[in-house]
């Protein structure tokens, strides 16, 4: 998966996104890298202490990278999984990518863990 989302391989992505992706996939093909990222309550990323954008805008372009990327069924699954687990995204559940692709039709997808 780390392959097919390389920034080498799509010549318009910026560098915040391969930073971001690289975070997301535990890759360093930028300097400097993401350490740590956050989505806030209210929709903005944010990494460290920097603002990087939109959270409507990140998960826009998230899921047309994976559809431009081709990803399996299987690839998309673990690629949720991982932002999941490396991302605080602090939007309410029903927040995070829309239903754009046939694999992310899934609410949660970017909603944190459930916090007791």
């Amino acid at each position: 998966m780390a392959e097919k989302l390389h920034p080498d391989h799509f010549s318009a992505m910026s560098g915040k996104m391969a930073a971001i992706i690289g975070y997301v996939l535990g890759e360093s093909w930028t300097e400097p890298e993401i350490k740590a990222m956050s989505v806030t309550s209210d929709g903005y990323v944010t990494s460290e202490s920097e603002f990087l954008g939109e959270a409507a805008d990140l998960d826009r372009n998230i899921l047309n990278l994976l559809v431009a990327a081709d990803l399996s069924d299987e690839e998309r699954s673990e690629f949720e999984r991982l932002y999941r687990d490396r991302v605080d995204d602090w939007r309410p559940v029903l927040s995070g990518p829309a239903p754009a692709t046939g694999r992310l039709i899934r609410p949660d997808f970017g909603a944190p863990a459930a916090r007791a």
